[in-house]
């Protein structure tokens, strides 16, 4: 089950697509976690805030960071960008192929909540990272806009996991999230 906002959506990730702005222009969503062995400061912290507002039962909480990046740049170039800019070699993993088995992200059964700024909102972010994708000497993408997948393992209901992103992770005015049960 996909959940945006409350209405159903289809998949959850774009991998790669024409988004119709710019002719052969395309859109990608890079994520980058912390590999396994590697702390995960903010999936601990958030773990621990939960049952402040009464949910209880997840058992691990993993964060990781969004980035969906238009315009006309290359897979070979996307990868260019999550090793050398978007992620860090020696502590984290990206992937553009969100099917892409890895242990730093979570294969098994799961809840996923993505979180992003609405895009009426500016995210500073995402102008940073337009800049420094040109500053490399690649294309300079039309648009960046950043987000954060937070998954949830454990025995936690629908309800618990909206209640989280109610009171902890989303701001409807700023952020637009989309909830799935994997």
């Amino acid at each position: 089950m996909t959940k945006t906002n409350g209405k159903d959506q289809g998949n959850l990730l774009i991998q790669s697509r024409g988004n119709g702005k710019t002719a052969g222009a395309a859109t990608y969503v890079v994520e980058v976690a912390s590999k396994l062995g590697f702390n995960d400061a903010p999936g601990i912290a958030l773990l621990g805030q939960m049952p402040s507002i009464g949910v209880c039962g997840a058992r691990e909480v993993r964060v990781s960071s969004l980035y969906e990046i238009t315009g006309r740049l290359s897979h070979s170039q996307m990868d260019i960008l999550g090793r050398g800019l978007l992620c860090d070699p020696i502590t984290q993993e990206f992937r553009l192929d969100l099917s892409a088995s890895s242990s730093a992200f979570l294969i098994g059964p799961h809840w996923r909540v993505e979180v992003w700024f609405r895009p009426q909102v500016t995210d500073p972010v995402g102008e940073s990272v337009c800049k420094a994708v040109a500053d490399m000497g690649l294309p300079e993408p039309d648009g960046v806009r950043t987000g954060t997948a937070y998954q949830f393992v454990g025995r936690i209901t629908q309800s618990q996991i909206e209640k989280v992103v109610a009171k902890l992770l989303a701001n409807p005015v700023i952020h637009r999230t989309k909830v799935a049960q994997l």
